[in-house]
């Protein structure tokens, strides 16, 4: 069983265990995958409870009962963004070490000749002071402890190996890359013959740290310098595919290392896009003013953020505007109050955008001053590229590309875009992951599974208030064997109250949520691709407005591609049961957030709306990783001075 397998099954098996809920078919099976959001957490309110209950035998097996005072009612509350935590430094520490020992285990002699005849030894090592990730430091002391012989110099001198890792370093910024997390001190050709101790203590601590920056190197660019899980619930990504007990072992062996580190880069036409765009942006020296991400004042606030909104308007208002608030702004340059008189300057500036003059400085007025300059859009195609690292390096030939930000859905066989079209997906409150999975089948004539969150945040009310609502809207009730059971018989305020116990899901039809189709890739966030009856949706600009699934403006041209049929082939399928059908092949999904995008045809970038905010959080965690990593470094090269 492949890892998506195992991980596909433990799923389903927590979920059956949590609910009690067992199904007697394959659609059952799905309706129970979509009733339940499991990455949300569960809060409990007190709510009055309105409606006649029967008091028939409910799910559950207690009598239904009307209380008679105020019930805790459970709601389900989405992920939230983490504050990022870099991975902490620590130092390589061979104190512990055995030389002989380790090095007997791997050799079968008690003493390796290449590290004991010149050069370096395992107690220079000891004694070398530097720093990395725990992962990275706990393969370099296995490998240096067990091998005994260097990587990076011979006798007293540095290899041209060693040389020509460190020039591709120096190009760190050509792969997005920041050079100052791997720039490694390089010990001259020329030292003092008479002091080898000082000459072999200073290539000790290269020969670690050329090691750590290495791996490093290596990690980040085959699986990202950002760990995205860390980032928020939003994205599941499967991390630690670069092993460095592995990847030193190569690098000891390999005849031309640096190629061998750069081959860990995505190996595909959208990462070589993207950064022969950066090469050709280049790099800007324009000053560039960010007010903080999640920023919201209101007239009478005391904020610090209001000194960038100033500066902004000041740099970017059209000159009439400045003429007539000049003093104003002037006024407010160092200012973190936000008054009246500011206040009217800046509705003045809301309506010449052509925007609500509500006077509050949200994210609509902060992205209207912010604009698009160079050094935006370089970021957004460095934000591109990370991401890009995050998911496989090789999509596959045929796959399924989704990009939120784009809202836009595209299908790809032997490497060429087949279809394309819009999407909508999940709003600012609902989002969408990111996630990467495989597409395995599409039902005709779906029923709706209602998931959890839906049930117990929006319908919960409304059932409450009516015993009758779920029949009246075309909803049916199913219990703990899968059996319909009329609503009236659920002890709803039990089910209010613990967040379970049933399940809610609406008959196929014309007006079912998903339409006349959806297309199934198993996964914990409850997220797939559906058809729509709200067809306007996809006339507007702004197209995050679902519960965090993807809704496709031509659902049935999607349906035939990842089936490998002609679209009149589905004709058969329609009517009003519900009928699955499997994916003949294995087909990868990517549901992918990129800002910045190349377009399949021509390679141009394009660029998206943050929808999400999420390159600001992005941002955040590029910033303190670089503090950890540079900051640390400089701090261990201040202690051995």
């Amino acid at each position: 069983m492949n890892s998506f397998s195992k991980k596909r099954a433990i799923f389903l098996a927590a979920m059956l265990s949590a609910t009690a809920v067992s199904m007697t078919s394959a659609s059952a099976a799905n309706n129970l995958m979509e009733l339940l959001f499991g990455n949300r957490r569960v809060d409990s309110k007190p709510v009055n409870q309105n409606g006649q209950l029967r008091p028939n035998e409910p799910v559950g097996g207690e009598y239904a009962k009307r209380p008679s005072g105020p019930i805790k009612r459970v709601t389900v509350t989405a992920p939230t963004n983490y504050d990022y935590k870099p991975e902490a430094l620590v130092q390589v520490d061979f104190a512990k070490v055995d030389p002989q020992l380790t090095a007997s285990a791997d050799h079968g002699v008690a003493s390796p000749p290449q590290m004991e005849q010149f050069g370096l030894k395992i107690d220079h090592l000891k004694d070398a002071h530097v720093l990395a990730e725990k992962e990275i430091a706990d393969a370099i002391v296995s490998y240096y402890a067990t091998k005994q012989r260097p990587i990076w110099t011979a006798s007293y001198d540095v290899t041209p190996k060693a040389k020509a890792v460190a020039a591709l370093f120096a190009k760190a910024a050509e792969e997005g890359l920041d050079p100052g997390d791997y720039a490694v001190p390089l010990p001259s050709d020329d030292y003092d013959r008479s002091n080898i101790p000082a000459r072999l203590k200073e290539l000790s601590e290269f020969e670690l740290m050329m090691s750590a920056r290495a791996l490093r190197y290596a990690m980040d660019q085959g699986e990202g310098r950002i760990n995205p899980n860390r980032l928020s619930g939003f994205h599941d990504i499967a991390v630690g595919r670069v092993k460095p007990r592995e990847v030193i072992d190569q690098l000891a062996s390999s005849n031309d290392p640096s190629a061998m580190l750069l081959a860990f880069a995505p190996q595909n036409k959208w990462y070589t896009e993207l950064k022969q765009n950066l090469h050709e942006i280049g790099d800007t020296n324009e000053p560039v003013i960010r007010v903080a991400v999640g920023t919201k004042i209101r007239p009478g606030d005391q904020n610090p953020e209001i000194r960038n909104v100033v500066a902004l308007i000041k740099a970017k208002a059209p000159k009439d505007y400045l003429a007539t608030h000049e003093a104003i702004l002037q006024a407010h340059e160092s200012s973190d109050v936000y008054d009246d008189s500011l206040v009217e300057a800046i509705k003045d500036f809301q309506t010449a955008q052509g925007r609500k003059a509500d006077g509050v400085i949200g994210s609509n007025t902060i992205s209207a001053l912010q604009g698009e300059t160079t050094a935006s859009r370089r970021d957004r195609i460095l934000y591109s590229m990370e991401r890009l690292r995050w998911l496989p390096h090789d999509f596959g030939k045929r796959y399924v590309f989704i990009n939120q930000p784009a809202y836009r859905a595209q299908y790809f066989d032997d490497n060429a875009e087949k279809l394309a079209m819009n999407i909508v997906i999940g709003s600012p409150t609902n989002q969408t992951y990111f996630f990467d999975d495989t597409i395995e089948t599409v039902v005709f004539n779906p029923s709706w599974g209602v998931p959890r969150s839906i049930i117990l945040n929006e319908m919960m009310p409304k059932i409450l208030g009516n015993p009758s609502y779920l029949e009246n809207s075309g909803y049916e009730v199913y219990d703990k064997t899968g059996r319909v059971v009329p609503s009236s018989s659920v002890n709803w305020s039990q089910v209010a109250a613990n967040g379970g116990g049933v399940g809610i899901r609406q008959k196929p039809s014309l007006d079912n949520a998903l339409g006349e189709l959806k297309i199934l890739f198993p996964n914990s966030h409850d997220i797939y691709m559906h058809d729509t009856p709200a067809k306007s949706y996809f006339k507007r600009d702004m197209r995050a407005l679902s519960h965090g699934c993807i809704r496709l403006e031509r659902p049935r041209d999607m349906a035939a591609a990842v089936l490998g049929v002609p679209v009149e082939d589905l004709k058969q399928y329609f009517g009003k049961n519900e009928r699955s059908v499997r994916v003949k092949e294995q087909l990868p999904v990517y549901v992918s957030y990129f800002t910045a995008w190349p377009d399949a045809m021509t390679g141009d970038i394009h660029y998206y709306d943050d929808v999400y905010q999420r390159d600001a959080y992005l941002e955040k965690a590029i910033v303190k990783t670089r503090a950890i990593r540079q900051g640390n470094v400089q701090a261990a090269q201040t202690a051995r001075l």
